[in-house]
């Protein structure tokens, strides 16, 4: 493939000089692209070290279209931080929810992510930016992907539990189950957007659902 240099997820010596090489050649207005996505399929790889540096690098890029992506590389990086380093993930969110546009270039779920982050430190400001963030995006949000969904609904119930609203983590897992259960959205690609749960966390919002 003619693209395979920058989509490709080896990492070597002499892979790495070989993509500095191509990006060098490349159009300047290509670049910001090519380093972003380069580091998705590092990430992927396992080489999440490497995937920030080149997400970092492009954040520095001032060409003319490389706005969308400092957009999906800000939401990179604090999605590769968020499990080890809440405090970097959450800066890195809020600078994502600073720039314009949005939510062009992301996932469409940063607030989520930034909820999620949020709940895990659970102080009383935390709970309450992650309700206006969770509330922000169910109005409007415009995500046709049940899995979307279902991850908010998991969000609502740690925040429904963290600030004693039993009704409300009731009714979301209830929400969260028929999601489960619901069927392909596009019919050409029957497994987009499919909710994933492990038996564990359905069990768990059966208790709740009751």
């Amino acid at each position: 493939m003619a693209d395979e240099w920058f989509r490709s997820p080896e990492w070597t010596t002499e892979a790495q000089a070989d993509f500095e090489v191509r990006l060098k050649r490349s159009r300047a207005s290509n670049r910001a692209q090519y380093l972003r996505i380069k580091g998705v399929r590092l990430r992927a790889a396992g080489n999440v070290e490497a995937a920030r540096e080149l997400w970092l690098r492009v954040l520095d890029d001032d060409g003319p279209y490389a706005g969308m992506q400092h957009t999906a590389a800000l939401e990179h990086l604090g999605d590769s931080y968020a499990a080890e380093d809440r405090e970097r993930a959450e800066s890195y969110y809020h600078r994502l929810m600073r720039r314009p546009h949005l939510p062009s270039g992301t996932t469409g779920c940063f607030q989520i992510s930034l909820a999620e982050v949020l709940l895990d430190r659970s102080t009383a400001a935390d709970l309450e930016e992650a309700g206006e963030l969770l509330g922000a995006w169910k109005e409007e949000a415009s995500m046709p992907f049940p899995s979307a969904h279902f991850r908010w609904e998991l969000a609502l119930i740690r925040l429904s539990e963290a600030t004693g609203e039993h009704a409300g983590a009731r009714d979301a897992a209830r929400r969260a189950l028929k999601l489960v259960e619901q069927g392909p959205v596009f019919p050409r690609h029957k497994d987009v957007g499919l909710v994933r749960a492990d038996e564990r966390t359905v069990e768990r919002l059966e208790r709740l659902a009751r």
